[in-house]
């Protein structure tokens, strides 16, 4: 009903932001209701975590450099082995990584790194950017929470780390967050990134 044309397609506009917002968020709900069953149901296999972290990488590299974000990567060199569902836990790091290339600027940078520990694996996933509030800490495993900018509204459902710490525990794993600070540093003091850690059986 607008008389404008450059209103009619601000308006469209609008629309079709909240189409895609209300879209995205229909699916991650019903991706997340279906994980449990789909979990139990299919098939765990033997795999090489590090062949797929640096397949993953590779590709998630790229979308970092558009950003002029370095990335930076550091696997050992012999084969770390898992057995589990290798989709959902490449889900896992897909999310953990685009998360911290989405609160990376210019010139930040992001670093995976992943090391054996006797009978686990600890996959780590680190950025210069902001930090996590420490008010969310404790928060950004819970569905639907999101703690993003008032400019990235509607683009996130808040259920990615959710889902990742479903997949995580399913497959007898831990998953944690924190702030990245020097040794000794003022806890009240502002954070030099953010760290996400995941630790698998093997």
């Amino acid at each position: 009903m607008v008389k404008k044309e450059e209103h009619r397609d601000k308006l469209l506009d609008v629309i079709e932001h909240d189409v895609r917002r209300l879209d995205r968020l229909v699916s991650d709900i019903s991706n997340a209701s279906r994980l449990d069953s789909e979990l139990v149901k299919e098939e765990e296999e033997e795999f090489n975590l590090l062949k797929t972290l640096e397949n993953l990488c590779r590709y998630l590299g790229e979308q970092a450099g558009k950003k002029d974000v370095e990335f930076i990567t550091d696997f050992p060199n012999e084969s770390i082995r898992v057995h589990g569902l290798e989709a959902r836990l490449a889900q896992v790091f897909v999310n953990l990584i685009t998360n911290a290339i989405s609160f990376c600027e210019d010139g930040d940078a992001v670093r995976v790194w992943a090391r054996q520990r006797e009978n686990r694996v600890l996959i780590v996933v680190e950025d210069t950017g902001p930090g996590i509030p420490e008010q969310a800490l404790g928060k950004v495993f819970k569905r639907f929470y999101s703690e993003r900018p008032e400019s990235d509204f509607g683009n996130h459902s808040g259920l990615g780390l959710s889902i990742s710490k479903q997949i995580v525990e399913a497959h007898g794993g831990v998953i944690w967050a924190e702030n990245i600070r020097p040794t000794n540093a003022d806890p009240t003091s502002e954070p030099l990134g953010a760290r996400f850690v995941v630790g698998l059986p093997i």
